[in-house]
C-alpha cells in the first residue's frame, strides 16, 4: 500500500470517528432537550388555550402598540406575539384588506409558507412510529421512476436526508421563480407536485447526498409525494387527521387542497416597484404544496409548537430525532436544522421553530426553551424589514432589564422568497445558466 493511501485511508477513519461523536453528541443534547420540554407546564398550558390575551400592563401595552405602529407603518397588515409566563403580547397593525380598509385582528389567517414543512415533518416521523417508513428509505424504494426521473441520486437519498435539506437534490422554485419573470401566469395556474419536478430537469445536484446542507423545497414536495404513497391518501387530509383534528386547529388549512371557509386575509406586492401595493391574493398556492401551501392563524399557529415541542404530536425518540440538528451552510435564516425545524442560537438563548415566505406572505413561528417564549410574526406583504426587535427590546426591559440581543424576526438579513436563502441561491442560479450559454456557445 503507497503512503499516499495509507494516509487518506487514515484520514478518512478519523473523520468518520469524529462524525459519530459529533452525531451520538447532537443526540445526547437533543435527547436531554426533549427531556427538557416535554409535559413542560407552559407549553401544556399553551396548546390547551383557546385564545391568548395581553397579560402585560396597561402603560407596557400602550408602549408596545405604538412601538409597533412605528415599526410597521409601511406595511398593510402585521401581526406579532410574544407569549411567556412573565408577560404576554399581542399586537396588531393595518389591515386584512386595503381596499376595504378591514382592521386586521388578532384570529385573522394568514398564509404561513414554510412552516408547512414542519407539519410534513411531523407527519413523517409519525409514519416512521408506526414502522411504515423509516427514516434510511431510500426515494426508489417509495416513488416511481417516472416521478424520480430530474432527481439525481435518487437511489442514494434517504427520508432523513430530505428532512435536514442534506439530500443535495436542486430547489425547484428557483426555476420557476426565474419563469416567473417573464410569465407571472405560472402563480396563477394549478400546479401537480410532480409538475413541480420538471423545474429542475437537467439540473446537476448541488452535493452528493449527505456531504452538505442547502436549503431546497424540492425535498419537501417529494415527501408530499412519499407520504401519499404509503397512506394512499392525500397530504391534506393526513395533516389534518394527525395533527389538526387532535389538537383542535381549526383555523388552519391546506391551501388548494381543501376548502377554506371565511378564507384569509388579502396578500400585497409592490410587484411593478410603483410605490403602490398591488394585491395579489389570486395567486393559486399549489406552486408551493407541500413545501408551503398552508394557512394558519396566531392561536393555531402558538398552539401547534406547544403541542409538537410537548410531546402531543411524537413519541421522544421522534421528537429527539427531529431536534437533532445539523449545521445550516451557509444559510441566512437558521444557524442549525433539523428534521423539518430550524435551530437560531443568539447570545442568551436556543429557539427552535420555522420561518415562511409565500409570494406576499411572510411568517415566523419560534419557541425558546431557555426561558419559555413563544414568539409569533404575521406579515401580509413581502416587507423583509425586521419588526420584532424594537418591540422585543422594550419587552425585555420591562421583564428583565438587560442589553438587547438578536430575536427571530431579525437575524440574518432574512434574505428568501419562499424561505431558505433564495436571493443568493437565485443569483446562483442565474449566473450558473449564464455559464452553461456560454460553454454552449
Amino acid at each position: 500500500m503507497k503512503f499516499s493511501s495509507f494516509k487518506v485511508q487514515i484520514t478518512a477513519s478519523i473523520g468518520l470517528a469524529i462524525a459519530i461523536l459529533i452525531g451520538l453528541t447532537e443526540t445526547v443534547k437533543s435527547a436531554s432537550l426533549v427531556e427538557d420540554i416535554s409535559e413542560n407546564p407552559f407549553l401544556l398550558e399553551v396548546v390547551n388555550s383557546s385564545s391568548f390575551e395581553n397579560t402585560v400592563s396597561d402603560q407596557l401595552d400602550e408602549q408596545l402598540n405604538l412601538i409597533f405602529d412605528e415599526t410597521t407603518d409601511d406595511i398593510p397588515g402585521a401581526f406579532l406575539a410574544i407569549i411567556s409566563p412573565r408577560g404576554t403580547w399581542l399586537g396588531t397593525s393595518g389591515f386584512s384588506s386595503l381596499e376595504n380598509q378591514t382592521p386586521l385582528t388578532n384570529e385573522d389567517r394568514f398564509q404561513i409558507g414554510s412552516i408547512t414543512k414542519t407539519f410534513v415533518a411531523t407527519v413523517v416521523l409519525q409514519l416512521v412510529e408506526e414502522g411504515t417508513l423509516t427514516l434510511e428509505d431510500t426515494l426508489d424504494e417509495w416513488l416511481s421512476s417516472e416521478v424520480l426521473e430530474n432527481i439525481p441520486n435518487s437511489e442514494q437519498i434517504t427520508i432523513r436526508q430530505l428532512l435536514n435539506h442534506t439530500s443535495g437534490i436542486v430547489d425547484y422554485s428557483l426555476p420557476l421563480f426565474f419563469q416567473a419573470q417573464n410569465n407571472p401566469g405560472v402563480f396563477l395556474r394549478e400546479w401537480q407536485p410532480e409538475e413541480l419536478l420538471t423545474f429542475i430537469a437537467n439540473q446537476n445536484a448541488y452535493f452528493s447526498p449527505g456531504e452538505s446542507w442547502e436549503y431546497s423545497n424540492t425535498n419537501v414536495i417529494l415527501l408530499g409525494l412519499i407520504v401519499e404513497a404509503v397512506t394512499g391518501s392525500n397530504i391534506a387530509a393526513e395533516i389534518r387527521s394527525r395533527i389538526l383534528e387532535p389538537l383542535g386547529l381549526n383555523n388552519t388549512f391546506f391551501a388548494e387542497e381543501e376548502p377554506i371557509p371565511g378564507g384569509y386575509v388579502n396578500a400585497y406586492w409592490d410587484f411593478d416597484g410603483d410605490g403602490s401595493f398591488n394585491n395579489v391574493s389570486q395567486a393559486n398556492l399549489s406552486w408551493a404544496w407541500a413545501a408551503g401551501a398552508m394557512v394558519s392563524n396566531p392561536t393555531d399557529m402558538a398552539r401547534f409548537i406547544a403541542g409538537l415541542l410537548s410531546g402531543k404530536l411524537l413519541e421522544t425518540e421522534s421528537l429527539a430525532e427531529m431536534l437533532t440538528v445539523v449545521e445550516a451552510t451557509n444559510s441566512e435564516n437558521y444557524d442549525a436544522y433539523g428534521l423539518g425545524i430550524g435551530a437560531l442560537e443568539s447570545p442568551l438563548r436556543q429557539w427552535y421553530g420555522h420561518r415562511g415566505l409565500t409570494l406576499a406572505h411572510r411568517s415566523n413561528l419560534f419557541y425558546s426553551p431557555t426561558d419559555d417564549i413563544i414568539y409569533i410574526e404575521l406579515i401580509n406583504s413581502r416587507d423583509l424589514d425586521n419588526i420584532s426587535n424594537p418591540v422585543f427590546r422594550a419587552w425585555r426591559q420591562a421583564q428583565e432589564p438587560i442589553a438587547s440581543v438578536p430575536e427571530p424576526g431579525m437575524l440574518s438579513g432574512f434574505g428568501v422568497v419562499f424561505l431558505g436563502g433564495f436571493l443568493i441561491r437565485f443569483k446562483r442560479f442565474k449566473e450558473g445558466g449564464r455559464r452553461k450559454a456560454k460553454e454552449k456557445n
